[in-house]
C-alpha cells in the first residue's frame, strides 16, 4: 500500500520524476511503450485523442501492430517518429515554471544577460501543473496557456533539411504547417459522427466511426480490417496571425434543439430525449410503429435513422408533448487538430504530385457522415479554422465535405485552373491552326492549277552571326518553357515528367530567354536594327492592307511578294505591327508575370501585392497560349517566301534567296 493508516502518502512511495506517457495516456488516449503488438480494445472516448483523431502514441513499427491493418507488411514506419526518439509527452508538454525549458522573450538589446529566470527551487518544490500546449481547434479552456509550447520550427531547421529538393521552399513553408506533409495519415479508427436524434437501446446515440470496416465503437480491430483515414487539410489561424493549411478529423454531430423561454436555442436534455424514445427500458410502442420495418420488436442500423418524415414528426410530436417549443434538429461539425503520429522520410509527403495535380490532396474531401438525418445540412463550429469549401450529399446520401482551394486564396500549379480562361487560350492557339490548315489548303490546291514556273532569285545576306544565334536559342527556350509550363500546368497528362525538375528546368529556362532577350535588345539599339520593328505611321495602313490583300488573295494567284525583303527591311507591315505588340505587350507581361511568380520562393508576401498566384498563374498561361498561337503563325508564314524552306534555310545559314 501507498498510504498509512491515516492516509497520508508514505514516503518511500514518493518519486520525484516526470510523468511518463503512460502517465499521460491514461487520460488523453493510446500511450504504449510495450514489447507486445499493440491493439485498441477501446475506441470510446476513454481514450479521447485517440478516439477523436485516431492519434497513437507508441514507438513501434506499425508493422508489428497486432491489428488487422490494411497494408501492414509494408508499414514499416514507426505509429509517431517522435516516440520512437524516445521522446517523452513532457518534453514537448513541459510545465510552465520548468526552467529548463523556458521559452525566450524578446530581450531588450542593450542586455547581454538577464537574472531574471524562473526559479529551478521554485520547480522542485512546486511544479506547475499547467503544461505546455498547442493552439488546438476542439479545446479553448486555459487561454492563457494557448500556444505556449515549442513547435516543429523550435527543434527543426525546415530549410536545412528541405532546401535540396523542395522549390519554393519559403511559399510551402508560409502556406503548409509541418503536420499536413508529415502526417498524412492516421491508421486507427476515429470517430466520424454522432446522431443524437435518434437513440440506441442502450441509451446513447448512434455513432459511427472512420477507418474501420464495421464503423461501429466497438470494432474488433484485430479481425475487421482497419484502414485509417487521411486528415482533412483545412486553413488554421494561428495567435501569430498567420494562417496554414493544417490537418483535421471532423466529427459531426446532430442533435434536437427547442427554444427556451427567452427564445433561445437549447440541445434538448438526454434525459427529455429518453423520454420521447423510451417507456421504462424499452422502445415506445409509438416509436417502434414507425421505426420497426421488419416487426422484429428492435431497431437496427437501416431502421434507426430519420430518414421519412413520419419517422421524423413522431419524435418531434413527443418532445413537444413534454413542453419543448419549436423543436427542430440541427448539426454541427467539430474539427479535431491532428499533431501527433508524425513520420518522416519516405513516409511523409514528398512527391508533387500529391498535391500538383489534379486530384491533389490539398482537395481531397472528407466523409462527414454516411446519412444526414431529416436531410440537415450540418454547419461548422465558431474555431480558429477557416471552413472554405462546400458540404455536399452525394447519390447515396453520404454527407462529405470537400475544400476549394480559390476560396483559400490559394493557386496550386497543376490542381488549380480556371477552366473558362484555359478554353479562351486553347480557342485562339485552335483558331491560329485551324486558320492555317485552311490557308495552306487552298495554296496547295490553287498552286496545281497554275502553271509551274522557276521563280527567279537572288541570293542576300540577310542575317547576321550573332541575329541567327539569339533567334535560335529564343526558338530553344521558348519551345521549352512551353513544354515544361505546360507539364506544370496539367501534370496529370504528363506522368513520365518530373513536376519537380520540371519546375526547376523552366525557371533555369526562364532566365536564360530573358537574359538572351535583353542582349538581344542591347543589340539591336546599338546596332540601329531596332527601327526594323516600329512600324512608321506615314502610309502604314495603306501598306498593311496592300499586305494583308496578299496573303488573303495575292499568295493564290502567285504574284510576287508587295514588299521587297531587304537587309535594311526585313519586315513587311503586319510583321512590324505583330512584333510591335509581341515585344511590347505579350512579351513583357509574361515575363513580368513569371519573374513575380518565382520570386514568390523568396518573398511569399510579393506575389500578393500584385494580385497573388490566383490572379497572376492564370493570365501567365493565357499569354503563354497566345504565344503559342504566334509561333505556328511565325513558322507558317515562313513558308510563304520562294520555296517552303527558304526562310528557315537563310536563318540558318544567313543568305536568303529573295525574289529578283
Amino acid at each position: 500500500a501507498a498510504f498509512d493508516e491515516n492516509g497520508n502518502l508514505l514516503p518511500e512511495a514518493v518519486f520525484v520524476q516526470k510523468p511518463t506517457n503512460e502517465n499521460c495516456g491514461l487520460c488523453h488516449g493510446v500511450a504504449d511503450r510495450s514489447n507486445d503488438p499493440l491493439v485498441i480494445t477501446d475506441l470510446s472516448l476513454n481514450n479521447p485523442q485517440t478516439a477523436t483523431t485516431g492519434q497513437v502514441i507508441s514507438p513501434q513499427k506499425i508493422s508489428k501492430s497486432g491489428m488487422n491493418i490494411a497494408g501492414k507488411s509494408d508499414l514499416s514506419r514507426s505509429w509517431d517518429v517522435h516516440a520512437e526518439r524516445q521522446l517523452q509527452c513532457t518534453d514537448c508538454h513541459f510545465s510552465l515554471n520548468n526552467p529548463a525549458y523556458a521559452l525566450k522573450d524578446e530581450e531588450p538589446s542593450h542586455l547581454t544577460f538577464d537574472p531574471r529566470k524562473l526559479d529551478i527551487g521554485a520547480y522542485l518544490q512546486r511544479p506547475s501543473h499547467d503544461f505546455a500546449r498547442g493552439q488546438s481547434a476542439q479545446y479553448t479552456v486555459d487561454p492563457d496557456t494557448v500556444a505556449s509550447m515549442r513547435r516543429c520550427e523550435s527543434c527543426h531547421d525546415a530549410e536545412t533539411a528541405h532546401a535540396d529538393w523542395l522549390p519554393y521552399l519559403d511559399k510551402h513553408m508560409s502556406t503548409l504547417a509541418c503536420e499536413s506533409c508529415h502526417i498524412p495519415q492516421l491508421y486507427a479508427p476515429a470517430i466520424e459522427a454522432y446522431d443524437w436524434t435518434v437513440l440506441t437501446a442502450d441509451g446513447g446515440p448512434r455513432k459511427v466511426y472512420r477507418g474501420v470496416a464495421s464503423g461501429h465503437e466497438n470494432a474488433d480491430t484485430v479481425n475487421e480490417l482497419v484502414t485509417g483515414y487521411q486528415p482533412v487539410l483545412l486553413p488554421r489561424q494561428n495567435v501569430d496571425g498567420d494562417t496554414k493549411l493544417a490537418p483535421y478529423n471532423l466529427i459531426t454531430t446532430w442533435y434536437w434543439v427547442y427554444d427556451d423561454a427567452n427564445g433561445k436555442a437549447r440541445p434538448v436534455r438526454e434525459v427529455d430525449l429518453k423520454a420521447a424514445w423510451f417507456d421504462g427500458d424499452s422502445y415506445a410502442a409509438e416509436v417502434l410503429a414507425a421505426f420497426d420495418a421488419n416487426q422484429d420488436g428492435a431497431l437496427d442500423e437501416t431502421e434507426l435513422r430519420l430518414d421519412s418524415e413520419a419517422k421524423q414528426q413522431v419524435i418531434a410530436q413527443r418532445l413537444t408533448a413534454l413542453g419543448l417549443q419549436n423543436v427542430r434538429i440541427e448539426g454541427r461539425v467539430q474539427p479535431y487538430s491532428v499533431n501527433h503520429n508524425v513520420t518522416r522520410g519516405e513516409w511523409a509527403v514528398n512527391d508533387c504530385t500529391t498535391c500538383h495535380t489534379t486530384d491533389s490532396r490539398l482537395t481531397a474531401g472528407l466523409e462527414l457522415a454516411p446519412y444526414a438525418p431529416a436531410g440537415v445540412t450540418p454547419q461548422f463550429a465558431e474555431t480558429n479554422v477557416q471552413y472554405t469549401g462546400e458540404i455536399h450529399t452525394d447519390e447515396n446520401g453520404a454527407v462529405t465535405f470537400t475544400p476549394d482551394l480559390a476560396a483559400q486564396g490559394l493557386y496550386v500549379f497543376g490542381s488549380s485552373r480556371i477552366s473558362w480562361l484555359d478554353w479562351l487560350g486553347a480557342l485562339a492557339f485552335l483558331g491560329a491552326l485551324l486558320g492555317i490548315l485552311g490557308h495552306s489548303t487552298l495554296r496547295y490546291l490553287a498552286a496545281r492549277k497554275r502553271l509551274k514556273g522557276e521563280i527567279r532569285t537572288r541570293k542576300v545576306y540577310m542575317y547576321s552571326a550573332y541575329e541567327r544565334f539569339w533567334h535560335w536559342l529564343q526558338v530553344a527556350t521558348i519551345f521549352t518553357l512551353l513544354f515544361t509550363g505546360l507539364i506544370i500546368h496539367r501534370p496529370d497528362m504528363f506522368g513520365a515528367f518530373s513536376f519537380r525538375h520540371m519546375v526547376t528546368l523552366h525557371n533555369i529556362v526562364a532566365f536564360i530567354m530573358a537574359a538572351n532577350a535583353f542582349l538581344a535588345f542591347f543589340y539591336h539599339i546599338a546596332s540601329g536594327e531596332i527601327k526594323q520593328y516600329i512600324p512608321r505611321p506615314r502610309g502604314f495602313f495603306d501598306q498593311a492592307m496592300m499586305q494583308a490583300a496578299f496573303y488573303l488573295r495575292g499568295i493564290f494567284n502567285g504574284e510576287p511578294h508587295p514588299f521587297e525583303k531587304t537587309p535594311e527591311k526585313k519586315l513587311n507591315p503586319l510583321q512590324q505591327a505583330t512584333y510591335f505588340g509581341l515585344l511590347n505587350v505579350l512579351l513583357p507581361l509574361q515575363v513580368l508575370t513569371g519573374l513575380t511568380m518565382w520570386a514568390a520562393q523568396l518573398w511569399p508576401a510579393f506575389p500578393e501585392k500584385l494580385g497573388g498566384l490566383d490572379w497572376l498563374a492564370p493570365f501567365h498561361s493565357l499569354i503563354a497560349w497566345l504565344l503559342a498561337a504566334f509561333i505556328i503563325g511565325h513558322i507558317y508564314l515562313t513558308t510563304t517566301g520562294p520555296t517552303v524552306f527558304t526562310d528557315i534555310k537563310a536563318m540558318i545559314t544567313g543568305w536568303e534567296d529573295v525574289e529578283a
